[in-house]
């Protein structure tokens, strides 16, 4: 089996994929300060020691953490981690000013939303930030939009309001909120599925034909249900992982 991992800002996913589906998935709070010790105990008592993991990929927002994460899965599983770089092969044309910049997060799921959905696709990624990029009619990513994620933005608007008391993130039965709590809730969840669609309108005017539109990332649960033009994947970065770890192999072995 093959053990991939993508490290956000909030949370580390990771799953084992065997012949290309998903086994088993797992979900860690992201935190800088443990060591690799640390996390590699929690990779043993969620996956176990004994299971076979032929090798691993690593996707990671954290640079601090990228060779924590690495060293944690040699310690369990005695395998070398490909990490996601510049210097990984991924068949995606990078059609923008500064490839060297681009997440390897985004870059992961661009890949997999042109294996799983073709080309013309529209990736919006819910996460600590909000993620929204393309991958255009031929095939290559040609950028996007990131702006604050629904938690920042919860807490960003509770600390700096005096009157106004931490919500739930859940969505509410009408846009119209009649107390403060609806209220609060109503505009960072809808507000925040309302500026998705805008976007994707307003991207697939500037590329001059409809996208398919992708739904992912942990706080796309939430939403999925406002956005229903939308196809909900909860594993799409985990899936592209997968595709560029095998297009790696094949080089390899090439």
């Amino acid at each position: 089996m093959i053990l991939c991992l993508d490290c956000g800002n909030t949370s580390i996913k990771f799953a084992l994929v065997e012949n290309g589906k998903i086994f088993k998935s797992y979900l860690i709070r992201t935190i800088r300060e443990r060591s690799s010790d640390e996390y590699a105990y929690s990779l043993s008592t969620l996956i176990g020691k004994d299971v076979k993991v032929e090798a691993a990929i690593i996707s990671s927002v954290v640079p601090l953490l990228t060779p924590i994460l690495h060293r944690a899965i040699e310690i369990v599983y005695n395998v070398d981690a490909l990490i996601l770089g510049k210097k990984i092969k991924t068949k995606l044309p990078l059609k923008i000013d500064n490839p060297n910049e681009l997440g390897a997060d985004m870059l992961s799921g661009a890949v997999a939303a042109k294996i799983k959905y073709g080309e013309a696709s529209l990736v919006a990624d819910l996460g600590t930030a909000t993620k929204i990029y393309i991958v255009d009619k031929n095939g290559a990513f040609i950028g996007g939009a990131i702006g604050s994620g629904i938690e920042i933005s919860l807490k960003s608007l509770v600390s700096s309001t005096s009157q106004l008391l931490e919500t739930p993130i859940i969505v509410p039965n009408t846009v119209i909120g009649r107390n403060t709590k609806d209220c609060i809730e109503s505009g960072i969840v809808y507000g925040q599925a309302f500026m998705i669609r805008e976007f994707a309108k307003e991207m697939e005017n500037e590329c001059g034909y409809k996208l398919k539109r992708i739904l992912t990332g942990g706080f796309s649960k939430i939403i999925r249900n406002v956005l229903n033009d939308f196809i909900y994947d909860e594993n799409l970065i985990l899936d592209g992982l997968y595709q560029i770890y095998l297009m790696n192999e094949e080089k390899k072995n090439a």
